[in-house]
């Protein structure tokens, strides 16, 4: 694999992908034999998490935090990403 197709991935695919391949989850010693869900399906919810947030604290008091939460949502992900890749 080049690094140009590493940087050309979504880092949600990276992490199924690692978790496809190896299964591999911190503090257990075996692999989880469970298949993953489908790509469209984790699309789908991820993009609905976010919809979510958008949908429910658009237009209140708590609209000007929206932003951050949205910005720590997406960290949530990336530090998944990172975890699995190690």
């Amino acid at each position: 694999m080049t690094e140009t197709h590493l940087q050309t991935r979504s880092s949600t695919a990276v992490v199924l992908e690692e978790l496809q391949l190896y299964g591999w989850r911190p503090f257990i010693d075996e692999p989880d034999p469970r298949p993953l869900p489908e790509p469209d399906a984790i699309r789908t919810a991820v993009a609905d998490i976010f919809d979510a947030l958008v949908s429910t604290l658009s237009d209140t008091r708590l609209e000007p935090d929206l932003e951050d939460l949205l910005w720590s949502t997406t960290n949530l992900f990336h530090r998944m990403a990172t975890r699995t890749g190690r």
